[in-house]
């Protein structure tokens, strides 16, 4: 774990999952105050300043002759339809598998849950990836679209903030509550 005493947590929505009471030993009344979650963001920021370090040549030749909004999409996510109402479902529902599939595979089988989350991080991301990019959780997105902001690539599109905030930033929150209930209520496995 990152932090002394604190369960390792796949991104922000396992921590508020396991703020909201799945036994865990992490027990903050809100997700926003465990350290965690900053943590997250804001490694998630410094690997897309990171990246950006290391490709600014690619960036550079570039320049001008690459459609801005692949560009942007290199640090975000971005729906192939913008449908707002739909592209919260999808991340909320994709957010809401993912963490329940986890809760799941981790009653089954502790010892294999490495390897069980790799493969549902694959089946969601095919299956569900390409309509948002699939996010489902704020650290994959909004650190990174932060960075974008601030960094000087030239030729910058908006950077969307609209759909950032909302979908990425809000529906894996919905999806993650959703999950909770799910699997303490009517699966029963917390």
């Amino acid at each position: 774990p990152l932090m002394k005493g604190q369960k390792q947590a796949q991104n922000p929505n396992d921590t508020q999952q396991d703020e909201s009471g799945s036994g865990s030993s992490i027990k903050k009344p809100l997700p926003i105050c465990n350290a965690l979650v900053y943590a997250e963001m804001i490694g998630a920021f410094l690997g897309a300043v990171i990246a950006y370090f290391m490709y600014a040549d690619h960036f550079k030749i570039s320049e001008g002759q690459i459609d801005g909004v692949a560009i942007r999409n290199i640090f975000s996510t971005n729906p192939n339809c913008r449908n707002l109402p739909r592209n919260y479902f999808v991340e909320a529902f994709a957010t809401f598998i993912f963490l329940t599939s986890i809760m799941a595979a981790e009653h089954a089988n502790e010892a294999m849950l490495p390897f069980t989350v790799g493969l549902i991080v694959w089946a969601i991301g095919m299956g569900l990836g390409g309509t948002t990019g699939f996010a489902m959780n704020q650290a994959r997105d909004l650190g990174p679209r932060f960075a974008y902001q601030i960094l000087p690539i030239k030729d910058k599109v908006n950077n969307d903030w609209q759909y950032g905030l909302l979908v990425p930033g809000t529906a894996p929150f919905v999806g993650a509550v959703l999950a909770f209930f799910f699997i303490r209520y009517f699966l029963g496995i917390m």
